[in-house]
């Protein structure tokens, strides 16, 4: 059972800033999951892209509901605006979501340190720290994937041979 004292003030701004920042990164994910759904190729990253906002989005609701039970100030803090037209690459959004993810871990540890007395909020801390942890070595999967792609991609460009014209009139053969 959870205690019905009030949180400190300095685990109810950290509870409010790990709130704001699951609500950021759920907005960030989906726009650049839509934003690379543009052709026919989908990127594996953006149904995961997806995944995660819908999961950011529930666990700033498990931590919102933490604030409303002790009665706390929901007034989460707001983030800088993410300029989306420069996110023009997989690899680049991929980097960006490490970035937030990073950000993210540092910002549920500081709620921990502030939490250390709040067994309540502890043991939904201690889960979404697991989750967390895994989202990041998934990133760092996503980014190697993505920049052997690219790699790859590379390779055949240089090693492809122009078109040559053979012997017959007309005709034409490549390496495509």
């Amino acid at each position: 059972m959870f205690s019905c004292r009030p949180f400190s003030q300095e685990c109810t701004d950290a509870l409010n800033r790990v709130v704001a920042y699951h609500l950021h990164t759920s907005h960030v994910y989906l726009a650049m999951a839509y934003s690379f759904r543009n052709g026919k190729r989908i990127p594996p990253f953006v149904e995961y892209f997806e995944t995660l906002a819908n999961t950011r989005r529930e666990d700033a609701d498990a931590f919102l509901k933490h604030l409303w039970k002790r009665n706390a100030a929901i007034c989460p803090p707001t983030f800088e605006k993410v300029d989306m037209m420069a996110i023009t690459t997989p690899i680049e959004a991929i980097l960006l979501a490490q970035e937030m993810e990073r950000t993210l871990t540092s910002i549920l540890v500081g709620l921990q340190g502030a939490a250390r007395r709040e067994s309540d909020l502890l043991r939904l801390l201690t889960s979404v720290l697991r989750k967390q942890r895994k989202n990041e070595d998934d990133m760092k999967t996503q980014l190697t994937f993505h920049q052997r792609v690219e790699k790859e991609r590379e390779m055949q460009v240089q090693t492809k041979k122009p078109s040559t014209v053979s012997g017959l009139r007309g005709f034409v053969t490549s390496d495509c």
